[in-house]
């Protein structure tokens, strides 16, 4: 499940297999996650990147926090996460939490299924996608139609291009594609429609 983001923040998305729960880009609305977390022991949070809207949340739950390194300072800069920008408070104490860095093609445990980590840089240094079983989380990586802005800190198109072939080139047609925001999708959809991939496939 999701709760759905809006024009500053992130989706929300919400994984549950029997009684355990993962938390992927906690940004917005504590009382709705709370509230769909009811009966469920959460486990771990995943981010997608270091952006403020995916973040603002992660100081509100006592479990571990998977995300790559590339990103954790970036994440502390109220500049550069976009904290500043946006008028949202960082997460508090964020050098005392329970953040775990991951690389790329780490397999994270959930319940007896696993998580897999694509790092994707491009529209940061330390994007990554998580696919669980045929869905992939691609945060800002990938969108519906688009892919994410490369002039912010750590963005780099050139890298982007790679990590875009890189994923429509080990992954099936058939993965659906969350974003962090906007509609799904699917890969096929994106190989067929979206130019920048279109594009970058050529190459």
């Amino acid at each position: 499940m999701y709760i759905k983001g809006n024009d500053d923040l992130s989706h929300v998305y919400i994984l549950k297999r029997f009684d355990g729960a993962i938390l992927i880009d906690p940004s917005h609305d504590e009382a709705l996650i709370i509230e769909a977390l009811k009966g469920y022991t959460l486990q771990a949070i995943l981010l997608t990147h270091g952006h403020i809207d995916h973040t603002a949340l992660i100081d509100r739950f006592n479990v571990p926090i998977y995300m790559h390194k590339d990103d954790y300072l970036l994440m502390q800069d109220p500049e550069q996460s976009g904290a500043k920008a946006l008028k949202i408070p960082l997460p508090k104490a964020i050098s005392a939490l329970d953040i775990r860095f991951i690389k790329d093609m780490d397999a994270i445990s959930f319940m007896d299924e696993s998580i897999t980590v694509y790092h994707t840089p491009g529209h940061t240094k330390g994007s990554v996608c998580y696919l669980y079983r045929q869905e992939l989380y691609t945060g800002d990586t990938l969108f519906k139609g688009a892919v994410g802005r490369t002039d912010l800190v750590g963005g780099s198109a050139n890298m982007l291009q790679k990590s875009t072939k890189r994923l429509f080139t080990d992954l099936s047609q058939t993965v659906k594609v969350l974003p962090g925001h906007d509609g799904p999708t699917t890969m096929k959809a994106e190989k067929q429609t979206n130019e920048f991939v279109v594009k970058t496939l050529k190459k």
